[in-house]
């Protein structure tokens, strides 16, 4: 069978910088165009690679965004005085959408993402037009991990290290991410589906971690665990799809679960044996999914 969108002419692309409330230049990149676009948040310590999948899928009839966060990819290098929190991620996707002059782009999440989204529409809830949150909670993920009793403690001790050492702890995560049996060690782990991600996927995850140095990594995560969007669930009045992953050891399903129960209007999607890293290894499903949502459900209303 043809596949019909790979027929098409190869869509637009153009690419730029939006300049942040405090002075700041995030990069972003737009392939396609038609509304509603659709604009790509990343997970924490992640570039625009993951949303490939998606945006090579969605390009022939929506303008996708990718952008970067401060301190990430083509984005400014930031300093330990700039702002890394969620909410300051949620200003910074303000500037590029408006840097765009979008109207009500659908917002898409991944992992840290999903709270970032959530942040925004809690900025400018009357320009945003959709919400898909994939393989992420509304907040203090840190607490979570894994369903570990002791997951917040663990966090906070690894953290404390990297105040205190942020030279040495660098060095050992790079260390830890470079050695030759990361991949055999997140399948054993069942973080990853070694099954489904490709080494390549991951090869490109574990060079951009390095990139940006884990000081950086876990000042985010620090903010990411800190932050909760639970209070705003009630009120968010666009229509929402979560995408869950059956054994995500990063986003408990549970929380997936709660998560949509507690959105006025979503539904939920599930990735049968996918972990944390599906967005990768079954894009496929997340595309079909996406694809009905905007038909179904956010076209509709515009």
């Amino acid at each position: 069978m043809v596949n019909m969108r790979s027929t098409q002419l190869q869509p637009t692309a153009r690419q730029g910088f939006a300049t942040t409330n405090d002075g700041l230049q995030v990069y972003w990149r737009v392939l396609g165009e038609g509304d509603p676009a659709i604009v790509c948040c990343n997970g924490i310590g992640v570039s625009t690679f993951f949303w490939e999948y998606l945006v090579r899928h969605f390009a022939p009839e929506h303008a996708v965004v990718v952008w970067d966060y401060r301190g990430h990819g083509r984005s400014s290098p930031i300093t330990e005085r700039h702002d890394v929190s969620i909410r300051q991620h949620a200003r910074d996707l303000g500037a590029v959408i408006d840097a765009l002059e979008l109207d009500r782009p659908v917002l898409a999440g991944h992992s840290m993402g999903a709270q970032v989204i959530l942040e925004r529409y809690r900025q400018d809830a009357d320009n945003v037009g959709g919400l898909v949150t994939v393989l992420g909670t509304y907040g203090n993920p840190l607490d979570t991990f894994q369903d570990l009793a002791f997951s917040r403690q663990l966090f906070d001790l690894v953290l404390q290290l990297t105040d205190s050492f942020p030279r040495a702890m660098n060095v050992i995560g790079k260390f830890g991410v470079a050695v030759p049996g990361a991949y055999d060690l997140g399948k054993l782990l069942k973080w990853i589906d070694g099954g489904r991600l490709s080494r390549h996927d991951l090869r490109q995850y574990l060079h951009h971690l390095t990139a940006i140095g884990f000081p950086l990594f876990f000042r985010m995560a620090r903010e990411m665990g800190e932050h909760s969007a639970r209070d705003l669930l009630p009120d968010v009045h666009v229509p929402a799809l979560v995408v869950a992953a059956e054994l995500d050891a990063f986003t408990p399903p549970r929380l997936s679960e709660a998560l949509n129960e507690a959105l006025p209007d979503s539904k939920i999607v599930w990735l049968e044996g996918a972990s944390h890293a599906g967005i990768v290894e079954q894009p496929e499903v997340i595309n079909a999914a996406v694809e009905r949502f905007l038909r179904e459900r956010v076209l509709p209303t515009r």
